[in-house]
């Protein structure tokens, strides 16, 4: 597909449960491998979850599971790559279902476009974000501001990239993210030293996926049958 020819429907679905999406992104990446469907980008915040990689099926906490429980944050294990990581209340949470094929892009091109949005969403508020060799995401002076993982299969993606706008950065000293132990986690909020709105990141991000991706961006209804009943 030429990239002036790229389109995604983009879906705002405010604060959900983790399972919830979970499941629509099953369901909607199926349908998209059948070639039904439309390619999709959810954007949500979660309720507080810890989510881990399918080659990692033990956590990798820093406190004991009981401490995590008392929290009443979940635990959840998930086919996508990458470690442990959270998710809560004020990040902004994108999963993309899109047939890389049809895009004509590879694995390594979509993860590296999902960095570069955030990178560029970083510099609407005058930070600036950065790759480094060691480690997938988005880093601001050292410390992690986003991380991503993806599932793949015939072409097709779920999962995606959390971006690090106001969350509680407390609830990462629960673990060891992306399975670092010397990892330290940042936010947009922490970097600038305002309060930014969600919203506004919101509108950013978008943005920016457009023009990184080449492809148009149609908001729609969340009560659109293609996603109100995950």
């Amino acid at each position: 597909m030429p990239q002036n020819e790229r389109s995604i429907s983009v879906y705002q679905l405010g604060s959900t449960r983790y399972a919830d999406v979970h499941r629509l992104q099953r369901r909607l990446q199926a349908q998209r491998r059948q070639g039904s469907g439309s390619d999709a980008l959810l954007l949500t915040e979660h309720y507080p979850v810890l989510t881990l990689g399918r080659s990692h099926t033990e956590p990798n906490l820093r406190v004991s599971p009981e401490q995590v429980a008392h929290y009443g944050i979940d635990i959840v294990q998930t086919e996508r790559g990458g470690d442990i990581t959270y998710h809560g209340p004020g990040q902004l949470v994108a999963y993309g279902i899109i047939d890389l094929k049809g895009w004509e892009l590879g694995i390594i091109e979509y993860v590296t476009g999902l960095e570069e949005t955030v990178i560029r969403s970083l510099a609407d508020w005058g930070i600036r974000g950065e790759r480094v060799a060691r480690a997938r995401g988005v880093w601001v002076n050292g410390n992690k501001i986003a991380s991503l993982g993806l599932n793949v299969r015939r072409s097709v993606t779920m999962h995606g990239i959390a971006f690090n706008v106001d969350p509680d950065m407390s609830h990462f000293d629960l673990i060891n993210p992306c399975g670092m132990p010397d990892v330290q986690m940042t936010s947009l909020v922490a970097e600038t030293k305002k309060q930014v709105p969600l919203a506004e990141v919101v509108e950013s991000f978008v943005f920016h996926f457009g023009r990184t991706f080449s492809c148009a961006t149609a908001l729609k209804d969340v009560a659109s049958p293609a996603v109100a009943h995950g």
